[in-house]
């Protein structure tokens, strides 16, 4: 990638964010042992991101190809000499934060075993499915079933880097992150119903040592886990007001994302007015809500 440091930590915060190393392991009888493997770096946004994404492409040297199914884009890089030649070079020098970082360590051995032809002898062939159980989501069962006898290999453990560039994590809040408008019926306010404003990074469960990272920087918020969900959230206003949105005056987001921060901070503005107390003020912020996230579409 051509590009200066800046360009890289709002990139690779993205890719923290959206981006999915995906290694497919299927039967095939032109081989010797009988499976082929395949690697993937995927992309997924709703297509009102479309141009994101070629500028993205363009950042990685056009490699890959875009996509439209319905409501969405991909972005996908799938050719094994493009993603070790190009895109492994460049993740090694711009380190990911959250354990993607990992998965794309396991995905850097598991093609450097497929690039020395490995593959084709049974013993490589264990070796990625080995690995494979420790990217993403694990092995399916028909793997699970097929090669029950492996033993699970160990990975060392992986340091990940803290967030020290907040442009990074503005383009991550790009792709996790949500601004949202709560309205609740409610028999203790005069109009009948509460509003509550919410600011919420979600992710998977096994990025809960990131997510907990994000109190300390912002200094308020509390964390929900459920299953294999976990997100950081901040619910009360003062914190909203003083720490969250001057935050992200000072590290603009861009794209779609911006509409929901300034309609947001319209919200927040009535709210700090007492104007969501008044029926006008109330019918104000459902409108706001109705132009936010989902559904402005």
């Amino acid at each position: 990638m051509n590009r200066n440091k800046l360009e890289s930590d709002l990139v690779i915060g993205f890719i923290d964010a959206e981006w999915y190393f995906f290694i497919r392991v299927t039967k095939d009888k032109r081989f010797r042992t009988g499976w082929t493997v395949k690697s993937y770096f995927i992309m997924k946004l709703h297509k009102r991101d479309n141009e994101l994404l070629d500028k993205i492409k363009i950042l990685f040297n056009n490699r890959g190809k875009i996509t439209i199914k319905g409501n969405n884009v991909y972005y996908e890089i799938h050719i094994k000499d493009e993603i070790l030649n190009t895109i492994i070079p460049d993740f090694n020098k711009y380190l990911l934060i959250t354990e993607k970082q990992k998965d794309f360590i396991i995905l850097e051995k598991i093609l450097n075993i497929v690039n020395k032809r490995d593959i084709l002898i049974k013993k490589g062939l264990f070796n990625i499915i080995s690995l494979k159980r420790f990217i993403n989501k694990g092995l399916l069962f028909q793997l699970t079933k097929s090669f029950s006898e492996i033993i699970r290999m160990k990975i060392e453990e992986i340091v990940l880097r803290e967030i020290i560039d907040y442009n990074w994590f503005e383009r991550f809040f790009f792709g996790k992150g949500c601004f949202f408008i709560d309205i609740y019926k409610s028999n203790t306010t005069k109009l009948g119903y509460y509003v509550k404003l919410r600011v919420t990074v979600g992710k998977h469960l096994k990025d809960e040592l990131f997510v907990h990272n994000l109190i300390s920087i912002f200094q308020c918020g509390f964390i929900y886990k459920n299953k294999n969900y976990i997100s950081y959230n901040v619910y009360k206003f003062k914190d909203i007001y003083y720490k969250i949105i001057p935050f992200f005056y000072k590290y603009k987001i861009e794209q779609e994302k911006f509409l929901d921060f300034k309609y947001f901070c319209e919200a927040v503005e009535l709210i700090n007015n007492k104007a969501h107390l008044r029926l006008d003020g109330f019918n104000k912020i459902n409108d706001i809500k109705s132009r936010m996230n989902k559904a402005r579409y």
